[in-house]
């Protein structure tokens, strides 16, 4: 299971990649869940990153998503959020253009809010369908309101575990993300998604706040042990 930390800045990034996190995310938290950071920011972590760890980077929603040719060729991947799609019948259509604009060897993040209701964004199952048709490496469960709670209080640990199953079934990689914290690690641990995804957990106060070196390495321990746990691994030495 990887860890994905989302940042802001050079100097975060700089942070999360010197303690070695297995991807680093540009997202700029005051632009929403998936607000885009700017093409300079892009040039600079990528450029200074990638081949040390994998970097992705964040579009924002689709309907107002800007041009993508300013990523760079060697981003690691790129997620365009859904909100506002569930009644635009050209969202495909809008999604696969946007994507046939990156660079070649760019992976496609599929989105998937998990409180759609709240996103106006399409049901999983038809971005499930989308992600298959435009050749998705990852599908992400994210929350589009962070104020309305966690992925848990949207989705249950099972309809977790099953679409875990389903996207495994299928070829795609699963990615989990939506306000997670560290009393979430044992259910993140029974669902066993690839990529763990976080921010607000390892800032002080909220997702707004710096990321905190603390808190980031606290993390890493929690998430190691509950998969410890989860395999059986910490009881067994009792």
């Amino acid at each position: 299971m990887h860890l994905l930390v989302s940042v802001r800045s050079v100097e975060e990034a700089n942070l999360a990649g010197q303690m070695g996190v297995d991807l680093i995310d540009l997202k700029e938290p005051h632009l929403g869940s998936l607000g885009a950071t700017s093409p300079a920011i892009w040039r600079s972590v990528v450029g200074q990153w990638h081949t040390r760890t994998r970097v992705s980077l964040a579009l924002g929603e689709l309907p107002t998503a800007g041009s993508v040719e300013l990523v760079p060729q060697e981003t690691d991947s790129v997620k365009v959020g859904l909100a506002g799609c569930r009644h635009n019948a050209s969202w495909r259509d809008d999604l696969s253009a946007l994507f046939e604009q990156l660079p070649r060897g760019v992976q496609r993040v599929a989105v998937h809010y998990a409180d759609a209701h709240l996103a106006e964004s399409p049901p999983w199952e038809d971005v499930l369908d989308m992600a298959l048709q435009l050749n998705c490496q990852t599908f992400l469960v994210d929350t589009f309101d962070k104020a309305a709670g966690s992925v848990f209080n949207h989705m249950s640990t099972m309809s977790l575990k099953n679409l875990q199953l389903r996207l495994h079934q299928a070829g795609l990689h699963f990615a989990l993300a939506g306000s997670l914290r560290s009393h979430h690690l044992l259910s993140v641990a029974q669902i066993q998604p690839d990529i763990v995804a976080v921010r607000g957990a390892v800032c002080h106060r909220d997702r707004t706040a710096k990321v905190a070196a603390d808190l980031l390495q606290s993390f890493r321990r929690q998430l190691d042990d509950a998969l410890k746990v989860d395999t059986g691994e910490v009881l067994s030495r009792r």
